[in-house]
């Protein structure tokens, strides 16, 4: 049989072979379809060191079936990677660093606009366009705000602890 024979073979069989991905994966079309095309890609390149024609479609759901093997380990993998950088990267508050204590009071001293945009921009992690709205500035002028504020404060670090604000203040020496 010869590869565009065996190709047909395949294709008239198409909806059957998308049918049983989809099922495996839990009714996703879209996946079944990107997985099917990699298997169809795969028989064109190997199907002809095929010798037995009858055993071409049980050959290509074995080759389907290794290719769902291989995707959810794949994911597995993925998702033990995904774990293994969030325990190392977001660590748990008790081994977080500590921010310099006089943060807090030389915040204070910032504009009440500015003092609010670090506090819930670069302490709180809310994202400048949210906090602009609330504010009731464009997203514009509370970056130009933020970028301020943020020098604002570095100097004021800087003068009032010293060479303790050039680490970024974390794990701080500054006295209580």
């Amino acid at each position: 049989m010869h590869r565009a024979a065996q190709l047909q073979v395949l294709l008239a069989r198409r909806e059957a072979f998308l049918g049983f991905l989809a099922a495996r994966l839990g009714g996703d079309r879209a996946e079944a379809e990107d997985l099917l095309q990699h298997g169809f890609a795969k028989a064109i390149a190997t199907a002809p060191t095929l010798r037995d024609e009858e055993r071409l479609v049980p050959w290509f759901y074995q080759l389907l079936r290794h290719a769902l093997i291989d995707r959810v380990r794949s994911r597995r993998s993925a998702a033990a990677r995904e774990q293994e950088w969030a325990a190392q990267h977001l660590s748990a508050p008790e081994t977080a660093h500590q921010l310099c204590s006089c943060l807090e009071p030389l915040l204070a001293t910032l504009p009440p606009k500015q003092a609010t945009l670090v506090r819930r921009c670069e302490l709180g992690e809310e994202s400048v366009s949210h906090v602009a709205a609330t504010l009731g500035l464009t997203p514009g002028a509370a970056s130009v705000a933020l970028h301020r504020a943020r020098a604002a404060l570095r100097e004021k670090l800087r003068a009032f602890c010293g060479d303790c604000a050039d680490g970024a203040c974390l794990d701080c020496d500054c006295e209580k």
